[in-house]
């Protein structure tokens, strides 16, 4: 017997005929602790986190369209610095000529250094803050409730050109139901309405407005959410909470801060988390009993059995198993074990039992079943959406639009801006300067000077997509074609000589710009075709879905639109807006068309809608895993040496039976291979086969161990 036992494989780590179902089982109640704990979990405060997200994209929008307005700002006053270092006699003329027409500046002056009097000034008074530095920067202040920003830039005299710039926030449609209020908030505490509805003093709101804006010096956008409390106009019966989200403008040293009220959803208890979490409970239960009573006792009981007949001992009353594959083995150790040759072993019943691959799908029916009662589980996806969700996607709509008409705008203003420093510069002069432009502007992939008859006199950048034909008339933004594979969308500007400058857009920066929003945004020009699209598309495809048509219509006349609506047959948030209403751009009649998708939103329903669906999944996942570990490594096994088992019955004992894997099965086939050369060869082949393969005529002999010899004091073996 212990001969026999160091012959006979041993299972390793997970290779025990048990191993499959407990690994299982435990990550099915693994799983039903995570469904029940995922699909429990409420929104934070009652507030859904989908009026939270939309409030952070909302909030960033603004910020980002502010920094960008006071980078432009600031690039017009270095313009100015520039100016004033040239020809600082001309100060006054130079303050004037950055004013003008820009209602933005409420003031402009220059400081002697130390001084508080102006040596040139223009507007209101500007006042120069005790201990300013000679150096750039940006002083926020909110004071008489109107936000604006002192810019700071040194001069080569030594002398500070101030000018204050007022921070006004584009115009916004804000939810008036939920007193929605845009603040820009200093660090210091103060704070403006920029837009929206008053504010009170309230402490216990100032000290959460503080805590978000502190909380962007940790993260780009911060939320804070209030106490839940009954509205004061006692119109609803659900209660609201103040929701406050802050967002850092650059490094600019103010917050963009939005206050709103909004309904808060009572988090009642539902049975959907505890129906998932006991169907996979009852499968990890079942996934055990099935596999323990239909595969891992019934071989387990057979290896003792096997282990009893090689091992030449009495072996017993044979074993009667539900497996069918293993009542055959034993019939087969049994009637070896009974001393009859093999062909002479007659079954007088038979085999009985179920087969094993009965209990393996027995099994993953279980574990299937548990997938099946979590889908029962999926309740309807939200169909609608909160009304501030709504009115923040229009603003953040209007935002991408604004960003597209801002950019195409920008790039035909600084053309012209060129044209006017350069108009009469030569060839390699004029060279110098786009290349200079190209740098400076990533929107433009291209620029180049075109003659009078339309051929390219110098170029920088890429390659003109453009063909060489006469600018058209005036300057502006054009789209050269409705046709190829990418639209060429181009800024020129005639210059006196006859000579004009073009510069050709980067499709690539234009599509970045729509990725601001999540969705599918798409740009239409006036006859509805596409021209710009986040989801992939063909140039200039002709949009034919009616509400989409609706949509872009409406946005052509100036007015937004923002419906929930079906499109081609999903549930979405439908959005338009228009890209330009005056300036360079909006000759193009351009308009952004968005559409999200409402189980997209993370609302309380589709976030248990998503959550049941997740489980589902993996919990196929976890049946699919059982069927292929038992069918792979344990069924072909066992049915293998069953079949092995048949022919050494029928009295073929030439065939060598060799084991598949090191588990139990494969004991068994060596317990076998012992007791099939013990009915070739004799009885002494008990208690351990000489080999397993084809080399029986070879006898087996103990070496005794060669004794050491010593020579000269060293110890030497036998051949060295």
């Amino acid at each position: 017997m212990i001969s026999l036992e160091k012959q006979l494989p041993r299972p390793r780590m997970l290779t025990g005929i048990g191993t499959p179902a407990l690994v299982v089982s435990v990550l099915l109640v693994l799983l039903a602790v995570f469904a029940f704990a995922y699909l429990s979990q409420g929104d934070a405060n009652g507030v859904p986190k989908a009026v939270v997200d939309s409030q952070r994209e909302f909030v960033h929008e603004i910020s980002r369209g502010l920094n960008n307005s006071v980078a432009r700002s600031r690039d017009e006053l270095s313009r100015t610095v520039e100016a004033y270092d040239k020809r600082p006699d001309h100060a006054a003329a130079q303050l004037a000529a950055l004013t003008q027409d820009q209602p933005k500046w409420r003031s402009a002056a220059i400081f002697a250094p130390g001084g508080q009097t102006a040596s040139a000034a223009v507007g209101q008074p500007v006042p120069l803050p005790p201990g300013t530095l000679p150096t750039r920067a940006a002083l926020p202040l909110v004071d008489g409730n109107a936000p604006r920003l002192l810019l700071v830039e040194p001069l080569a005299d030594g002398k500070l050109l101030i000018a204050e710039l007022d921070l006004n926030v584009r115009s916004l449609r804000l939810e008036p139901r939920a007193k929605q209020a845009i603040l820009i908030v200093v660090p210091d505490g103060g704070r403006a309405l920029a837009q929206g509805a008053p504010v009170q003093d309230q402490p216990e709101l100032d000290a959460l407005i503080r805590q978000a804006v502190d909380g962007t010096a940790r993260q780009a956008t911060a939320s804070r959410v209030g106490p839940a409390a009954p509205p004061a106009d006692r119109s609803s019966n659900t209660a609201v909470a103040p929701l406050i989200t802050a967002d850092a403008v650059g490094k600019l040293g103010f917050a963009i801060v939005s206050l709103v009220y909004t309904d808060v959803v009572d988090s009642a208890v539902t049975w959907e988390p505890m129906i998932a979490a006991l169907a996979l409970l009852v499968a990890a239960v079942a996934v055990l009993l099935i596999l323990h009573h239909g595969l891992s006792r019934p071989v387990r009981r057979l290896l003792a059995y096997a282990k009893a007949v090689a091992s030449g001992n009495s072996p017993g009353t044979p074993p009667r198993t539900p497996n069918a594959q293993v009542n055959r083995i034993v019939e087969a150790l049994s009637a070896l074990a009974s001393g009859q040759r093999p062909r002479a072993a007659v079954r007088d019943r038979s085999s009985g039992g179920v087969p094993a691959g009965g209990a393996v799908v027995l099994a993953v029916v279980a574990v299937l079943g548990a997938a099946g009662g979590v889908m029962a589980t999926l309740i309807p996806a939200e169909r609608d959406l909160p009304s501030q969700v709504i009115r923040d996607s229009e603003n953040q709509v209007g935002a991408v639009a604004d960003a597209v008409g801002d950019t195409l705008d920008g790039g035909y203003r600084k053309l012209v801006l060129l044209g006017g420093e350069n108009g009469r510069a030569d060839t390699d002069q004029m060279r110098g300067a786009l290349a200079r432009l190209l740098d400076e502007n990533n929107r433009f992939r291209s620029a180049y000077v075109l003659s009078a008859n339309g051929s390219v006199v110098t170029r920088a950048g890429r390659k003109p997509l453009r063909p060489e034909i006469a600018a058209p008339g005036e300057g502006g933004v054009v789209l050269h074609d409705v046709q190829g594979r990418i639209p060429i969308v181009y800024a020129y500007h005639p210059l006196s000589d006859g000579r004009s400058l073009v510069a050709e857009f980067d499709v690539r920066y234009l599509s970045r710009l729509l990725e601001r929003m999540n969705g599918r945004l798409r740009v239409l020009d006036v006859d509805r075709r596409d021209i710009l699209d986040t989801g992939g598309y063909l140039a200039f495809d002709q949009i034919t879905t009616p509400v989409v048509e609706t949509a872009h219509a409406q946005a052509l006349t100036g007015r937004a639109y923002a419906e929930v609506t079906d499109v081609d047959g999903a549930r979405s948030l439908l959005l338009a807006a228009p890209v330009a209403l005056d300036g360079s751009a909006a000759q193009l009649e351009w308009t952004v068309v968005a559409e999200r998708p409402v189980t997209g939103f993370a609302l309380p329903g589709n976030q248990m809608h998503h959550g049941a669906l997740l489980v589902a999944v993996v919990a196929v996942g976890v049946g699919l895993l059982l069927f292929g570990w038992l069918y792979f490594f344990q069924l072909r096994p066992l049915r293998n040496l069953a079949r092995e088992a048949t022919v050494l019955m029928g009295g073929d004992t030439s065939r060598v039976v060799s084991p598949r894997w090191h588990d139990e099965v494969g004991a068994v086939a060596v317990c076998l291979e012992v007791c099939r050369q013990a009915a070739l060869h004799g009885e002494q082949r008990l208690g351990g086969a000489a080999r397993l393969r084809g080399t029986e005529g070879i006898p087996t002999t103990i070496m005794n161990k060669v004794p050491e010899r010593r020579h000269g004091g060293q110890t030497r073996r036998r051949g060295d």
